[in-house]
């Protein structure tokens, strides 16, 4: 049944009305660690308390370069004349939009040779010679054996539906279907309809060559991941809505079965699906805590949880989420829990929404399938179980044939993504036109639709992909994954330049998150960058100096021979014809290339600082609220001079200068807890960089790695951390470690106490306020902070920073005061209120026991079952009959036809018989013989009369 197109929730008037200002001047002075905006700097209102920026805490010899038009010229300034789409982004209003260094400029960028065409950037023009010998190794197969019997139990969890699940579908969407559409779920609801036939042999290989550095796949013609467009266009889940967070969801006022009560889903659908009667609340979210837990994410534990409980309440509420980016980011996690299982040779059994990886696979290499078939032409089933045609390309997959691991097979699909594709697919999506699903997002009408470039928008922006909806799961917490179209941008119909990896100088790749308020500014940390999208934009699958930067991968990632992989995996593999390893990769001077050995946490931009430290770090102060920050302060205590101030600044200076290099607040620390190995393995799984940092510290820091960066001088490293590492860096390194990490510094040269005593003090009395003062006028906090922030230890910042924050709690102060005041008031309301229920009970009672009627009940209860089942045996027996009387007529029916193909084949065996020869051939071979003596007879008496008459 086609579905009508929504309406654009997002208009072309509701995007120039966004509220963005632009960015004037840059960095004006950067000190140590520090970095001053300039006075033109005025951010837009969606990030005043979010722009953070890693070069506030980096040294300059270490600020990456981004190379793009925003870093030297404007587009109108470029060599050649601008064109449209080009132009449209030159004219728009956001195009100096600014989030943590990242302009709306360094994302998309002019294509060099094709006019309506972009790229996407931010561009780097550094060699990614530092990256690949952080992470190459790390790369499953570069590093590790291939052992296929290891993922026995990661593809046990598969959303195929149980008996039952599709009844339990249409009741529930009879009442629901249009709640489902609103939120952006019903194209992935109605994927659960069919079964799906796993491939083994694509999923148990494609998953070695997964960088979870990069988070996408390595393969040999080039990275490529899934991305929020595939999402979009197999399941249709919203990408556009907030970003779901456990911190923020509700908590469900009713409790359903875990797994030890239900330990089965079938167990689970016969408790909370319902026969009669409307469609209640709680068994709406039991329905869609089913669909997520089980259809969707796929958790390892085969059985019901209560890990998205809360998320499928808040659906059933009708609330719009941004299912599509938690639904990514749980697939990056999964496939990051896979890399540290390969890496530390323990079986795969994460779990995890591997169905979508194949459906991805089997789409971008739909070309190395055999007989794959047209995508328009597969069916899928509806509700009553008959073959219709498919709305979406989730559909069209869904019914592909499926594959038991055939090492043979296996075997081949490594060998394809070894070697890679000399025509590549990048873009699959060019026959969207014959599908109506997503009706949000149409390729066929990119031009006019404003809401699906607006999504587009989305799909080509960076950002913090959530993960985790349970904030009460001791193993899973909540935290988000890295999401970096610019790696992939061939897959988003934009050119490919050199990818400069924004995310990672930022902060680190992934990491759980805190509480509310990291959470709620990780996943809105970008939503500033509105990114115009030009409505005569040309797809393109080209490249602009993208082939030089990936040569360099292939070179060194791909250097092994792949024969004995091939091998490991197909011990009948021919290895008759020996291939040889490439030539091992050299430095620009020649020495030999430097490789980190591999670890199981990421080694690339290891040392940036956690997001709670950019978000704090890069809050931007307005002019207006500084200088109420400088009134409210002054008015509570006398401040210091300003020279005072001066000669502050400058004893700082001289210290910094003293110590020859920018020290670094490290505020990454370890805490274990004291729990058994088993029940804190998956927990490890998502970040063994605790238990790893000690050891990848001082390999981060090789020669090899120091050389790829601009300035040579080396950050102030803390201590070693002692958290059981499982190798000792030693021996593992070439070198002497001491060699090149600096001393560390004196006990004198940390922050003087005498500086931040005076202000610590009113900080102190302010803070023993009232709450009611404090969320009214918080600025004296703000203004005393930003005095004394720089000279304060990290942990005492992280604690005191949410106090300045204080005024987003003012309505929620108020509110809970008013609130208490109304029920002291409601005090004598309360009572009369008890005294009457009071009352109210005591008639109850007494007319219980005038109409006590329990009895009577439970004889017609006893009399309704016993009809009940009358009944049902009248509907056995009226069905039996109609079964026999129908088995009766089709037999009649059956022997009528049986008849006349007896006549008929009786008829045509007479005809054939009348044409056969009577006689035998015994008695006409006797006639034959007998006229044969007869001439015999002749020839020998001729014989006897021409012996006796003609002698010779």
């Amino acid at each position: 049944m086609r579905r009508k197109r929504g309406s654009n929730h997002h208009s072309t008037g509701s995007l120039k009305n966004m509220t963005m200002l632009t960015l004037g001047d840059t960095i004006l002075s950067m000190g140590a660690g520090t970095r001053e905006l300039g006075k033109g700097a005025l951010l837009s209102k969606n990030t005043t308390q979010v722009l953070g920026d890693i070069l506030a805490c980096r040294p300059p010899s270490q600020i990456p370069k981004i190379r793009g038009p925003s870093s030297s010229t404007s587009f109108r300034s470029q060599q050649r004349r601008p064109t449209s789409a080009t132009h449209q982004m030159a004219e728009s209003s956001n195009a100096n939009a600014m989030v943590s260094g990242l302009k709306v400029s360094d994302i998309l960028l002019p294509h060099p040779s094709l006019p309506n065409s972009m790229c996407l950037g931010p561009r780097s023009s550094e060699s990614p010679a530092h990256l690949i010998s952080c992470e190459a190794n790390r790369i499953p197969f570069v590093n590790q054996n291939l052992d296929l019997t290891s993922w026995a139990d990661c593809l046990r969890a598969w959303p195929n539906p149980p008996e039952g699940w599709v009844a339990w579908y249409t009741r529930v969407s009879k009442t629901h279907y249009a709640t489902w559409e609103t939120i952006g779920i019903a194209d992935a609801l109605s994927l659960s309809l069919s079964p799906l036939e796993k491939n083994e042999n694509i999923l148990k290989t494609i998953g070695y060559f997964w960088s979870d550095a990069l988070n996408c796949f390595m393969f040999g013609h080039g990275p490529m991941t899934p991305t929020l467009l595939d999402v979009a266009m197999i399941t249709g889940l919203d990408i556009a809505s907030p970003s779901p967070s456990a911190f923020k969801l509700p908590k469900v006022p009713f409790t359903l079965s875990s797994k030890t009560e239900c330990t089965s889903w079938g167990a689970y659908l016969k408790r909370y699906m319902k026969t009669k009667g409307p469609v209640t609340e709680r068994e709406h979210t039991a329905f869609l805590n089913f669909w997520l837990e089980h259809f969707i994410f796929c958790g390892p534990s085969l059985a019901p949880t209560k890990n998205y409980l809360s998320l499928a309440y808040e659906l059933a509420k009708g609330t719009r989420l941004g299912l599509g980016k938690l639904f990514l980011g749980e697939v990056y996690r999964s496939l990051q829990l896979m890399s540290v299982k390969l890496f530390s040779q323990r079986t795969v059994k994460t779990g995890g929404p591997w169905w979508f990886i194949q459906l991805w696979a089997q789409l971008y290499f739909q070309n190395q399938i055999p007989d794959f078939p047209p995508l328009t032409t597969c069916t899928f089933p509806d509700t009553d179980g008959r073959e219709i045609r498919c709305t979406s390309y989730g559909q069209a997959l869904y019914g592909l044939p499926g594959s038991r691991l055939i090492p043979k097979e296996a075997a081949g699909w490594f060998q394809i993504f070894f070697q890679g594709l000399s025509n590549p697919l990048f873009f699959p999506y060019t026959e969207s036109e014959n599908f109506e699903n997503p009706v949000s997002f149409r390729l066929d009408s990119f031009a006019d639709d404003a809401s699906t470039r607006h999504l587009f928008s989305i799909m080509i922006r960076p950002c913090f992909l959530p993960v985790g909806m349970s904030t009460s799961n001791r193993i899973t917490k909540p935290g988000y994954e890295s999401y970096q179209p610019v790696i992939v941008a061939r897959q988003l119909g934009l050119g490919q330049v050199p990818p400069h990896l924004f995310l990672h100088h930022l902060t680190a790749s992934r990491a759980e998150l805190p509480d509310i308020l990291t959470g709620q500014r990780c996943y809105t940390f970008f939503d500033a960058l509105a990114i115009p999208i030009p409505n005569n934009l040309s797809f393109t699958t080209t490249t602009d100096g993208f082939e030089t930067w990936w040569t360099m991968w292939k070179t060194h990632a791909f250097r092994r021979a792949l024969g004995p992989s091939l091998k490991q995996l197909d011990a009948e593999y021919d290895t008759t014809h020996q291939e040889q390893d490439g030539p091992e990769p050299k430095q620009a001077d020649g020495s030999p290339f430097t490789f980190l050995p591999p670890a199981p946490v990421v080694l690339f931009c290891r040392n940036s600082p956690s997001l709670k430290q950019v978000i704090m770090q890069g809050q931007p102060i307005s002019p207006k609220s500084a200088s109420k920050n400088k009134a409210s302060s002054g008015s509570v205590a006398p401040r210091a001079s300003t020279q005072a101030r001066k000669a502050v600044r400058k004893v700082a200076a001289r210290k910094t200068l003293k110590r020859k290099a920018p020290v670094q607040d490290n505020l990454q620390t370890s805490t274990e807890e004291n729990s058994s190995e088993d029940e804190h393995s998956h927990r490890r799984d998502m970040n063994p960089g605790d238990s790893e940092r000690s050891t990848t510290q001082s390999q981060t820091d090789s020669p090899s790695s120091t050389r790829q960066r601009s300035a040579p001088e080396p950050a102030a490293t803390p201590a070693p951390i002692k958290t059981g590492s499982r190798c000792d860096p030693s021996s593992l390194l070439t070198f002497d470690p001491e060699s090149i990490e600096p001393a560390a510094p004196k006990a004198s040269e940390g922050p003087s106490l005498e500086m931040v005593h005076g202000p610590l003090q009113r900080l102190k009395a302010l803070l023993s306020s009232s709450i009611e003062i404090l969320v009214e006028n918080p600025e004296a906090i703000k203004g005393i902070l930003d005095e004394i922030q720089p000279h304060l230890p990290m942990t005492l910042r992280v604690k005191l920073w949410p106090a300045a924050t204080l005024s987003a709690f003012k309505s929620g102060v108020q509110s809970a005061r008013q609130r208490i005041t109304l029920r002291r008031a409601q005090l004598p309301l309360r009572a009369d209120i008890a005294e009457k229920c009071q009352r109210l009970n005591e008639k109850k009672t007494a007319l219980d026991a005038k109409t006590d009627t329990s009895a009577n009940n439970a004889e017609l209860e006893t009399l309704r079952k016993e009809l009940e089942s009358l009944e049902e045996k009248v509907r056995m027996t009226k069905q039996l009959i109609q079964e026999k009387e129908a088995f009766i007529a089709r037999s009649r029916e059956e022997a009528q036809g049986l008849t006349a193909d007896l006549k008929t084949d009786l008829a045509e065996i007479r005809e054939l018989s009348g044409q056969l020869v009577t006689g035998k051939d015994e008695d006409d071979e006797a006639e034959i013989a007998e006229v044969d003596r007869i001439r015999a007879d002749a020839l020998h008496a001729l014989d006897e009369f021409l012996q006796k008459n003609l002698p010779v």
